[in-house]
C-alpha cells in the first residue's frame, strides 16, 4: 500500500508542488515520501514498507539512475523474476519488489506486464529511450487517476492529489453523477469530477516527450474464452500457490472473517502457510445483537483456531464514519459496507496490523451476490430479460429521480440505462447471464468492490490482500461453466461445495448476505436528526431539498421503506460538503 503522483510532459511544475500532491495521500505510505524529477516528469511517492522496509525508498532507480519508477501495489512473484534478472546480470540494491520493475523493464520493455503476478500502479521512465509507461493492474486493484494538466498529463492513487495542483478546476461531472441514483457507485472509467478518468484496468499509457500519451490493452477478461471445468484437487493447488506468493511481506499481518465461503476459504488456505505466531482474524460485530453476524466469524474462527478479534459498529459512530468514509472515497455511493471495511480496518490497525487478507473476488466472477440468485432463480434462456436485470439492480427509479433531482439536471444528463446498455455492447455476443458476469467484472468489481478495499483501508495504513484476485484464480472462476456457478439457486456453487470439505453445510450455505449496516432502521430514530439536518440544509440545484426531507419523512414514519435512496442521498449530500463547500 503507498500512494504515487507524477506530472508529466510539463515544464512549469515544480517539486515542491509535487510534494504537496504527495502530502495529500501521506495516510497511504506513512514510512517515507520521496520526490524526484526525471526528464519530462516529476514522481512523487509515499511508502508504507511492507518489504524491505530499510532499503525501499522511492522513487528507485536501476544501477545508473537511468530508469527510474513509482510504484504502487504489491509484485507478488517478484522473488522468481529477481533471481530470472540476476541470472542476466543485474544487480540489485535491495529485496523489495519495486526494484524488479526497473529491471524487468529494462529486458522486455512493456512486454513486462504479462510476467507480473500481482496488484499494482506504477510509472516507469527510461531516459536512454525517452520513453514512461503508467501502468495498471489487470482487475483494477490499486487505483490509478488521470488528467489533462496544462498541456501535459498528470495521474494519483487519489483525486485529493491532483486537487492540490495549483489551477486545477473541480467540477462536476454531471452524467457521472446522475448514474450515481442509479447504479449506487461512478461507473468507471469517469468520475463524478469533470476531466478526471481512471485508467482502465489491464491498459497502460506510453509517453514521449512533448508527445500526447498513447493507451493500450495487455489483458482481457477470458469472458469468450472456452468453458473449462475445474477439479477441487487443481483448484486447490491454485489458490495455495496465489497464498504462498501473497505470504510475501516483512510485518504484522492477518485477515478479515465473515464468516462467509469466501473468507472462511482464504482463511482455511492462509492457516496451512501461516508462519509467523498465532493467525490473528477481525470480525464483525453490532452492538445490537440482531443486526450482527458475528457468531458466524466465531463458528469459522473456533473450527480453524483462529484468534478472532472483534470489530464493534454501533449507530453513535455514522456521522464521524460517515464523514471520514466520504472524503477517502472520493465520490458519492450508497454503499454503507464501505463504514463496515473502514472500521475493519481501524480495528487492524489498532492490533498493530499491516497487512490483512480478504475474500475478494468470487463474487462478480461467480454470480455470487444476493441479487443474483433472486433474479436467476426464476430466469431462463428463453425469457431472460437485461432490462430487468438493471431494474434489479437500480438503486432509484425514473419516478423517484423525477421527485429529488432538478428537472433541469435530470434532462441534461444520460439515462442511466442507456448507459448500462454502452457498458454490455461488447458482450452483446454472450449469453445474457454471463454479460451480467462481465457487466459485474467490468463495471462493478473496479468502480466500487475494490475500492472499498483500497480507501478504507488506505485511510488506516493497511494493505488488503486477496488470494482469489491473483488473476491466475480469477480467470479459473470466469472460465468455469454456468452450470458449477449457479445451481439449485445458489450463487458460487463449485466454491460452496468446495468449502464442504472443511467447513459444515449450514456455514456455507446459508443465505447470501451483504455486509451492511441497519441505517434504515437507525435514520427513523438515533439518526433521524442527522439525516435530516443533512438533507435539509442542501444548497445544490441539482437536489429537490424539499422531495429529499419528504422521502425521510415518509420512511421514518413506515410509509415505505426508502433505505436505499436515502443512503445515496446522504452519502451526496457529505462529498458535496467534502468537495464542493
Amino acid at each position: 500500500m503507498c500512494g504515487i503522483v507524477g506530472v508529466i510532459n510539463e515544464a512549469s511544475t515544480t517539486e515542491e508542488e509535487v510534494v504537496k500532491m504527495i502530502e495529500k495521500v501521506r495516510y497511504r505510505g506513512i514510512d517515507e515520501q520521496g520526490v524526484e524529477r526525471i526528464g519530462p516528469a516529476i514522481l512523487g511517492h509515499c511508502r508504507l514498507a511492507v518489504v524491505d522496509p530499510e532499503n525501499g525508498m522511492q522513487p528507485m532507480t536501476n544501477e545508473d539512475g537511468s530508469v527510474m519508477v513509482t510504484f504502487n501495489g504489491e509484485i507478488y512473484n517478484f522473488v522468481e523474476l529477481r533471481e530470472e534478472l540476476k541470472a542476466k546480470g543485474h544487480v540489485f540494491k535491495s529485496r523489495c519488489d519495486t526494484e524488479v520493475l526497473v529491471h524487468l523493464w529494462e529486458e522486455e520493455g512493456e512486454a513486462m506486464l504479462s510476467r507480473l503476478i500481482g496488484m499494482y500502479t506504477f510509472f516507469i521512465w527510461d531516459d536512454n529511450q525517452k520513453t514512461g509507461m503508467l501502468a495498471r493492474d489487470r482487475q483494477g486493484i490499486k487505483p490509478c487517476f488521470v488528467a489533462d494538466y496544462k498541456g501535459g498529463t498528470v495521474f494519483a492513487s487519489e483525486m485529493k492529489s491532483i486537487f492540490a495542483l495549483p489551477g486545477f478546476e473541480r467540477e462536476i461531472n454531471d452524467n457521472a453523477l446522475k448514474e450515481v441514483f442509479a447504479f449506487n457507485y461512478t461507473v468507471p472509467h469517469h468520475t463524478c469530477f469533470q476531466g478526471i478518468n481512471q485508467l482502465e484496468p489491464g491498459h497502460y499509457m506510453l509517453f514521449k516527450p512533448g508527445a500526447p500519451p498513447v493507451k493500450k490493452q495487455y489483458w482481457e477478461w477470458p469472458f469468450r474464452q472456452e468453458r473449462e471445468e475445474i477439479d477441487p484437487e487443481t483448484f486447490e493447488a491454485m489458490l495455495d500457490d496465489a497464498v504462498r506468493l501473497q505470504m510475501r511481506f516483512d510485518v504484522d499481518g492477518g485477515l478479515y472473517l465473515s464468516g462467509g465461503v469466501d473468507s472462511s476459504v482464504v482463511a482455511a488456505h492462509l492457516l496451512k502457510q501461516w508462519n509467523r505466531d498465532q493467525l490473528d482474524a477481525v470480525g464483525l460485530n453490532f452492538s445490537e445483537s440482531q443486526y450482527s453476524e458475528y457468531e458466524y466469524s466465531k463458528e469459522a474462527a473456533s473450527l480453524l483456531n483462529i484468534n478472532l478479534k472483534e470489530a464493534l459498529i454501533s449507530w453513535e459512530m455514522i456521522p464521524e464514519v460517515a464523514e471520514k468514509v466520504s472524503y477517502h472515497a472520493e465520490q458519492p455511493h450508497g454503499d454503507f459496507s464501505f463504514f463496515l471495511f473502514h472500521i475493519l480496518a481501524s480495528r487492524a490497525n489498532r492490533g498493530g496490523k499491516i497487512v490483512m487478507f480478504t475474500g475478494d473476488g468470487p463474487d462478480e466472477a461467480m454470480f455470487g451476490f444476493g441479487h443474483n440468485e433472486r433474479y436467476f432463480h426464476q430466469q431462463t434462456r428463453m425469457n431472460f430479460s437485461l432490462r430487468n436485470y438493471f431494474d434489479v439492480i437500480c438503486y432509484m427509479k425514473p419516478e423517484m429521480r423525477a421527485k429529488l433531482l432538478d428537472p433541469d439536471f435530470e434532462a441534461r444528463t444520460t439515462d442511466p440505462v442507456d448507459r448500462f446498455e454502452e457498458i454490455l455492447d461488447p458482450w452483446r455476443d454472450l449469453e445474457p447471464v454471463e454479460q451480467i458476469m462481465a457487466y459485474e467484472c467490468t463495471s462493478l468489481m473496479p468502480g466500487n468492490n475494490l475500492v472499498k478495499g483500497d480507501r478504507m483501508g488506505a485511510c488506516w495504513s493497511t494493505e488488503g490482500r486477496a488470494p482469489f484476485l491473483d488473476h491466475r484464480v480469477t480467470e479459473a472462476m470466469v472460465k468455469l461453466p454456468v452450470n458449477q456457478k449457479f445451481r439449485e439457486g445458489y450463487g458460487k456453487y463449485f466454491l460452496k461445495n468446495y468449502a464442504l470439505r472443511k467447513f459444515p453445510r449450514q456455514l456455507i450455505f446459508k443465505k447470501k448476505s451483504m455486509p451492511t449496516t441497519p441505517i434504515g432502521e437507525w435514520i427513523k430514530d438515533p439518526l433521524f436528526d442527522w439525516a435530516h439536518d443533512l438533507l435539509s440544509s442542501n444548497t445544490n440545484p441539482r437536489f429537490q431539498t424539499q422531495g429529499m426531507v419528504d422521502l425521510l419523512l415518509a420512511h421514518q414514519k413506515g410509509e415505505g421503506n426508502y433505505t436505499r435512496e436515502l443512503r445515496t442521498l446522504l452519502m451526496t449530500q457529505l462529498w458535496l460538503r467534502n468537495f464542493f463547500n
